[in-house]
């Protein structure tokens, strides 16, 4: 079924930076005062469910009965993805964390980095529990931004690479709060050093070039985005990782995507919608 969706990026971001803001900047309030810190566990969940929750009712509140189809098949299906891009899906994340890690051997920093984390070496299901953690937070996320903000900001006229570059700022702005929330990976970043916590933000870019190429050449797969936002999670913590060795996999994971940009220069740089390539439609945005 065709699409006729106006999409409207500038409300859907909007919505989602003040929802998440508003209650991120709460959680990090309460984070601070010690006989309030226990309460900071609803806002935080509002806060990060707030990109999903703004895309569903935008795509199911719209009544477009072709939107809604889409977003449905764009998530179950696992047909959408093509063969030649199950392997850097699963496999980019991994190859850049042990390239990186043996790198860092060259700086001086220590082998136990290949070692799991203790988190994944315990007996029970401490680990198990991790894992689904990892899984549905990146889960509920990519249901937003790739549900339709990601759609949103792909129009003609605007090449695939600027559309990218903007996800990018958005995507760390989404972020900010977290950095104040006493106790979270971010605040902790922050209070260590502040270039690793602007390696967090640098790192959020090549990210993203990766993820829309493998977005859009599958298809515009939810839930191909959902699996590598996991495996990008997993390897985050799966091992010992010194935050050093974190900046060299930003470096490793910039040349992966610097390649997959010179490889695909028509496909970033065109000017030509890359979602009708998917599924012959075409997106008409109003803000």
């Amino acid at each position: 079924m065709e699409i006729n969706h106006r999409y409207r990026p500038f409300r859907y971001y909007f919505w989602t930076l003040l929802i998440t803001w508003a209650a991120l900047f709460t959680a990090a309030w309460l984070s601070h005062r010690e006989e309030l810190a226990s309460y900071q566990f609803l806002p935080m969940m509002i806060g990060l469910l707030a990109p999903f929750g703004v895309a569903m009712f935008m795509i199911f509140g719209s009544k477009d009965k072709g939107l809604v189809q889409d977003f449905k098949k764009r998530l179950f299906n696992l047909r959408l993805i093509r063969s030649r891009y199950w392997l850097p899906l699963l496999l980019i994340m991994p190859f850049a964390t042990l390239t990186a890690t043996a790198i860092s051997l060259l700086f001086g920093q220590p082998v136990e980095q290949f070692r799991l984390s203790p988190e994944f070496t315990l007996a029970g299901g401490q680990a198990f529990t991790i894992l689904i953690v990892l899984f549905l937070a990146p889960a509920f996320e990519e249901l937003g931004w790739r549900g339709y903000g990601g759609d949103s900001l792909n129009k003609k006229g605007r090449s695939l690479m600027t559309a990218t570059l903007l996800f990018a700022v958005l995507w760390n702005l989404w972020h900010l709060p977290l950095f104040f929330i006493k106790g979270y990976y971010q605040y902790e970043l922050f209070q260590t050093n502040v270039l690793y916590a602007l390696n967090f933000v640098v790192s959020l870019f090549p990210a993203v070039v990766v993820m829309n190429w493998l977005f859009y050449k599958s298809n515009r797969s939810i839930i191909a985005i959902i699996l590598f936002h996991f495996m990008m999670n997993l390897f985050s913590v799966l091992f010992q990782t010194e935050q050093f060795t974190k900046c060299i996999i930003t470096v490793v994971m910039a040349c992966i995507a610097g390649f997959i940009i010179w490889r695909e220069r028509r496909f970033f740089f065109g000017t030509e919608e890359v979602a009708p390539a998917a599924d012959k439609r075409e997106l008409q945005l109003q803000d």
